[in-house]
């Protein structure tokens, strides 16, 4: 009598690819937000820096006017030098005014074209992580 031959199943592992994935890619981008994200600090730095300067003209300015309308006979000055006085202390307050918000939009402007960039390029570098 013959002996039956034992056979045995080939089984075959799949295959898994694991996706590939570029850290080098992913440090330069992190690194590049860094940079963005400092230079908006710098502008936003300079801006402050800025609106404080104008804020300590005004301010010197304004005790030297002060001084200067209280030197002398004040009861000698009539009632419309004293407006002309309050208008102009009320346009150079308006003009001071103007000037910050002009300057805090410029630079709410300039780190806002930064940060778009900056997002524009992450989805550029993203497509570079899993290549």
């Amino acid at each position: 009598m013959a002996t039956p031959t034992k056979t045995t199943a080939k089984f075959e592992m799949p295959k898994f690819d694991m996706p590939k994935f570029n850290f080098d890619a992913l440090v330069a981008m992190h690194k590049a937000n860094v940079d963005t994200m400092m230079e908006a600090q710098g502008i936003w730095m300079q801006t402050a820096e800025a609106i404080a300067k104008l804020q300590y003209g005004w301010v010197e300015e304004t005790f030297k006017q002060g001084e200067a309308m209280l030197k002398g006979d004040v009861t000698k000055r009539k009632p419309e030098e004293f407006m002309a006085d309050a208008k102009a202390a009320a346009d150079k307050v308006m003009a001071v005014a103007k000037e910050q918000a002009d300057l805090g939009m410029k630079a709410q402007k300039q780190v806002a074209d930064l940060v778009t960039k900056r997002v524009n390029a992450n989805l550029e570098d993203a497509k570079a992580l899993a290549a």
